[in-house]
C-alpha cells in the first residue's frame, strides 16, 4: 500500500520548513495538523508544492495555521501549478492568508517581516 501523505522537515535560515508531499484528505488531515504543531521555532514555511490532492479538512488544517495566534507565523507556499493552490484560491483563503510561489519568496516575506 502506497503512502498518501510524507512530510520532510528542515531547517532553513531562521525558519522551519516543513514539506507536505501527497494527498492530505479528511482521513489523514490529523497527521498535517499534527506535524504543524510539532514544528519548532517562530517562523514555520508550509511548503505544499507536492500535495497532489487536499480537501477541505487541509484547507482547515492550513487556515488553523495560518490564522493561530501565539505560536509561531506560517507562511504558506503553493505556487499557481500545484494542485493545492486551486483548492486553497477556490476556498478563498487568498483574503486572509498570503500564498507564496516559492519557497524563496516566503523566505524574503519572513525576513522583511523579522526587520
Amino acid at each position: 500500500m502506497r503512502t498518501l501523505l510524507t512530510f520532510a522537515r528542515s531547517t532553513l535560515d531562521d525558519c522551519v520548513l516543513l514539506e507536505v508531499h501527497g494527498e492530505v484528505d479528511m482521513s489523514c488531515a490529523h497527521l498535517l495538523d499534527t506535524a504543524v504543531r510539532e514544528s519548532p521555532g517562530d517562523i514555520l514555511v508550509l511548503d505544499l508544492t507536492g500535495v497532489r490532492f487536499l480537501s477541505g479538512a487541509g484547507v482547515d488544517v492550513v487556515l488553523n495555521a495560518a490564522c493561530r495566534d501565539g505560536h509561531a507565523t506560517v507562511v504558506v507556499v503553493a505556487p499557481p501549478a500545484c494542485p493545492a493552490y486551486r483548492t486553497l484560491a477556490l476556498a478563498g483563503v487568498e483574503a486572509t492568508t498570503t500564498l507564496y510561489h516559492s519557497i524563496t519568496d516566503a523566505l524574503t516575506a519572513t525576513r522583511d517581516v523579522a526587520w
